[in-house]
């Protein structure tokens, strides 16, 4: 009888993007990116979730219920070099999500958050949330933050709590919204939240970026209750921190930094990416994946916060650049310009904003002197072509109006963009909801002579190496793709290298 087929169930990199883990209807495997192979597998039945813990043998495990030991409510931790079981814990209904950094693990199921001590497995904290059927959830992977982060409709409570009163020791910061946000739960145990004036900032550059006209003097309080809220919770004190009114609809994708002084969300429509600070909230870039709403299915960021990088369901991978522009901008007017400029971007080479000084980004030696970006010969359309010729003209305009308009202006004008992309080599009549991530390694030398059609004839000097930054993707379908982008060229990722898992177990 011939083998029947292997589903893959879970596909996710390791924290640092070095290793794959792959959960399929046969068993768990975990494959190194560079170079590319495999180094554990086990066929023991159908895995749901495989996390690893950066590059250590600890591996988290939930199976996906063919078996009975494997059910989809028993979380198994264990040690590949021992092939030993460290423990087994099992929860009143499905596990949605696992994430693990060196001091915590985390199990997500739909409506508690159950975090534990990495070290000993001592349940330290269990949190009431609204119902995540998604299981969405970030996790700073460093443990000087130790941070987590999950959605969180809010819930309005009509009170006359003074402002800074003290409940339960923790401080309620008052706006002059009256809403107050209860989220977590510890038995009696209830943290209560004020609102920001930085969130009704950002509904309202939703409402403009898809064409609604916006009041600016209706109080934030008569407004709709926006569903795009975010917590971000201290898991070394065991108590919440504040809650970022980051979208007006529901969170589809949110990741820290690897630092975590970052968090990046995108809402489930998909064309508005923001950043903001976890240390003050406060929002430090804003990015336009496109116009067409889509399925955001990862935000991963470099590991020195220069880059993120975006995956969706059009299966173009975008890259935006976190200029410190845009962290000065935080402190200045630009703040309340509204950036969610519309356009007829194409899906597949959207544009993208980042609120900052145009003038500073449109200097002489940017337009004149830096390289163009590079440009994929098997991507080059009438479109893109169109579309690259008026960005010019336009930034070249924007630049002139820049000198006699202020910045809320200037940054409508100038026609924003992404650094970088690319557009994976599948058969889009074949290949129907293919699901990517993406991981952005450490800049590293590429040989020019090996790949010529990086430069395109610009004038290199002696150098016979170029520093170029890795990214990886991979894909539902069992592909791990490697491109390389030029840091500071930008454009259109080229494909080095790609891989299949060969999933015939």
């Amino acid at each position: 009888m011939p083998n029947k087929a292997v589903s893959i169930y879970y596909l996710n990199f390791n924290q640092t993007g070095t290793c794959i883990s792959m959960g399929t209807s046969n068993g768990f495997l975990i494959f190194n990116c560079a170079p590319f192979g495999k180094f554990y597998s086990e066929d023991s039945g159908g895995y749901g979730i495989v996390e690893m813990l950066f590059s250590t043998s600890l591996l988290a495990l939930v199976g996906i219920g063919d078996q009975p030991m494997l059910s989809p409510r028993r979380l198994r931790i264990i040690n590949t070099k021992k092939h030993s079981i460290i423990c087994e814990v099992t929860f009143p209904t499905k596990i949605l999500s696992v994430k693990m950094n060196r001091s915590r693990i985390v199990v997500v199921l739909k409506e508690q958050i159950y975090i534990y001590d990495i070290n000993n497995m001592r349940l330290l904290h269990t949190i009431e949330i609204a119902p995540n059927p998604e299981g969405l959830v970030a996790l700073s992977c460093n443990t000087d933050t130790n941070l987590l982060a999950y959605p969180s409709p809010p819930k309005v409570i009509s009170s006359d709590i003074n402002p800074n009163v003290n409940t339960n020791t923790i401080n309620i910061a008052r706006s002059k919204s009256e809403e107050l946000i209860a989220n977590s739960k510890d038995n009696n145990l209830q943290n209560k939240f004020g609102t920001t004036l930085e969130g009704q900032q950002n509904i309202d550059e939703d409402k403009a970026a898809n064409g609604y006209q916006v009041d600016q003097n209706t109080d934030t309080a008569e407004n709709d209750i926006n569903s795009g809220d975010v917590i971000i919770y201290d898991m070394s004190t065991l108590q919440p921190l504040m809650v970022i009114e980051a979208h007006k609809g529901e969170i589809a994708a949110l990741n820290f930094s690897f630092d975590g002084s970052l968090i990046a969300t995108a809402s489930e429509k998909g064309t508005i990416i923001r950043v903001f600070s976890t240390s003050s909230g406060a929002k430090l870039y804003q990015f336009r994946r496109g116009t067409y709403p889509t399925k955001i299915y990862s935000l991963s960021f470099s590991q020195d916060n220069r880059f993120l990088s975006v995956t969706c369901s059009s299966k173009t991978v975008h890259i935006f650049k976190l200029t410190k522009t845009g962290e000065e901008r935080t402190s200045g007017g630009a703040d309340d310009a509204d950036s969610d400029d519309s356009g007829n971007e194409n899906d597949g080479d959207n544009n993208s904003v980042g609120n900052g000084d145009v003038s500073s980004l449109l200097s002489d030696n940017d337009i004149e002197s830096t390289r163009e970006p590079y440009v994929d010969a098997s991507r080059k359309t009438m479109g893109r072509m169109i579309r690259n010729s008026s960005q010019k003209l336009s930034r070249r305009a924007a630049k002139t109006l820049g000198q006699l308009f202020p910045i809320k202006v200037t940054s409508i004008l100038e026609p924003s963009r992404h650094f970088a992309s690319l557009k994976l080599p599948t058969d889009s009549n074949i290949s129907g909801n293919v699901k990517t991530l993406c991981s952005i390694g450490n800049e590293m030398e590429v040989d020019k002579v090996e790949y010529p059609e990086l430069f395109d004839g610009q004038d290199q000097g002696d150098r016979t190496k170029v520093t170029m930054l890795p990214i990886r993707v991979i894909s539902s379908e069992g592909y791990l793709y490697n491109y390389v982008l030029d840091p500071e060229r930008g454009g259109d990722c080229l494909l080095l290298s790609q891989y299949s898992t060969a999933i015939d177990q």
